[in-house]
């Protein structure tokens, strides 16, 4: 039995090319799929997210010192800081409204493009709140309260309320969309 066997070398022109990607089909690919998530990226519009996310801050502010009131069952005084951009929570043992030696307080921040303005169209039934809440050691507040606040005045969907009922302190988000508000997930 005779075996014979047949070489190719590169230079053969019998000899075909397997099928294959090449380095520049590759390098082509990638180009395509970089320009497309360039270009997907800057049509995301984030201040719906970033919106969301300063408003959940300053839910959990208001949910956290009702909680510490009526855990600890003193007075607690939730200060909204404009011009500062954070709110203040202090642990008012006394119940006077003012920090006191021995009470504590504490200041969240939130973003730094937070505004704390009216809206242009308010919740139902209630005005825009300023200065301060107080949480009782019993539940609920001593007046309804509602803190609306903004990344950009000028977008409409950027808009997000914080309300505070006062009978039962119960914290709630809302998110507005141009036209009516809309409860939120805290």
């Amino acid at each position: 039995m005779i075996v014979t066997t047949r070489s190719h070398t590169l230079s053969d022109p019998s000899r075909s090319r397997r099928p294959g990607q090449s380095f520049v089909g590759l390098l082509l690919v990638l180009l395509v799929l970089t320009l497309l998530t360039a270009y997907a990226a800057n049509n995301v519009d984030l201040t719906r997210y970033r919106s969301d996310a300063m408003a959940r801050r300053a839910t959990r502010v208001f949910v956290e010192a009702g909680r510490a009131a009526r855990q600890q069952r003193h007075a607690v005084v939730v200060m909204v800081d404009s011009a500062g951009k954070r709110l203040g929570t202090l642990h008012d043992r006394n119940g006077n409204g003012r920090q006191d030696p021995g009470e504590t307080m504490g200041w969240t921040a939130l973003d730094a493009a937070t505004d704390i303005l009216d809206p242009p169209q308010r919740l139902p039934g209630s005005e825009p709140s300023r200065g301060s809440v107080q949480f009782m050691p019993v539940g609920g507040v001593a007046t309804d309260f509602v803190l609306y606040l903004t990344i950009d005045a000028g977008t409409s969907g950027a808009w997000r309320a914080v309300q505070v009922t006062r009978r039962s302190g119960q914290v709630q988000l809302w998110r507005y969309d141009g036209a009516h508000w809309a409860r939120g997930r805290a």
